[in-house]
């Protein structure tokens, strides 16, 4: 009896120690797009009061990798899961090609209401700038976006 439960928990540590060395599998852009529909439902039903939810480190609105930004018209962070953005005024912020994206994302935002669009910028997770791929999402005089890091 004692070896049989000794040979069930080697078993289960086992499984326990391979499920945590398991690489962490990185976010979808399918993922990131139903998180901005999310927030964006959101802020259309409740307005600037979900802003609260969506500054939450801890909440549905950011997920590992995956973490929401609101923006005015004018490019001020209103609402985000990395609170220390919050106010920041991002419409001069160009990525390291020079490519203006904050101005790109809110052109897209008026022109087609929603849509993907391309850029570099730092990822929280590993502190290093790498290409990302945002949706966009307007909603009255907002932007919502929630993007993937990719290779």
């Amino acid at each position: 009896m004692l070896r049989h439960l000794v040979r069930i928990s080697l078993v289960a540590l086992c499984l326990f120690a391979t499920a945590a060395l398991a690489p962490v599998r990185a976010a979808t852009p399918e993922q990131a797009k139903a998180m901005a529909d999310k927030a964006a439902a959101l802020i259309a039903s409740e307005g600037d009061k979900a802003f609260k939810q969506i500054d939450d480190p801890n909440g549905a609105f950011k997920q590992g990798e995956l973490y929401v930004v609101v923006l005015d018209m004018k490019g001020t962070v209103v609402a985000n899961g990395i609170t220390k953005m919050i106010g920041m005024n991002m419409w001069d912020a160009k990525d390291p090609d020079g490519v203006p994206f904050t101005q790109n994302l809110i052109k897209l935002a008026k022109d087609s209401g929603s849509g993907w669009i391309n850029y570099k910028f730092s990822n929280p997770a590993t502190h290093k700038i790498q290409p990302k791929r945002a949706w966009i999402h307007k909603v009255g005089d907002y932007v919502v976006l929630c993007g993937v890091y990719t290779n």
